[in-house]
């Protein structure tokens, strides 16, 4: 356009002789940021514990039994008691023995497990109400015989 021209108003002839109206609109969008890190570490530590243990023990107990005077018969053997020569040692005759035994206590550990731990992460939703401002285009309407009218 030169400037020396009168500016002219463009006029519809024929075609298309409609006018767009265009407005900005509000876009809303998010961006992630680091907010922060969690982590998991493992210690060992000592801790003392006190367990009980049942233990049992064999004692000797002594048992006599009589025996009743009806049922005391002569013994027909003569080497019940055995030979001189088993009777005769620095033990006396023979020997019966019995074994005692006894349990105690041992204290070992193992390694069970006993939890799992993780961590993980739940997005909670929350609303946030934005605002700002807009360009609109406003188109005002000049129409013969009719008030002015603007539309948008």
């Amino acid at each position: 356009m030169n400037p020396t021209e009168p500016h002219v108003p463009h006029t519809a002839t024929g075609g298309d002789d409609a006018m767009t109206r265009s407005e900005q609109r509000l876009v809303a969008g998010t961006e992630v940021y680091e907010v922060g890190r969690a982590r998991l570490r493992k210690h060992v530590v000592t801790e003392n514990v006190q367990i009980t243990v049942q233990v049992r023990r064999e004692e000797l107990r002594l048992e006599r039994e009589p025996i009743a005077e009806g049922e005391r018969a002569p013994v027909a053997d003569p080497d019940v008691f055995g030979s001189a020569e088993e009777f005769g040692g620095p033990d006396g005759g023979v020997i019966f023995e019995v074994v005692l035994h006894e349990e105690r206590p041992v204290v070992t550990s193992e390694i069970v497990p006993v939890e799992r731990v993780r961590l993980s992460k739940q997005v909670q939703t929350e609303q946030h109400l934005l605002t700002g401002d807009v360009l609109k285009e406003r188109i005002e309407v000049d129409v013969p015989g009719r008030p002015p009218t603007t539309i948008g």
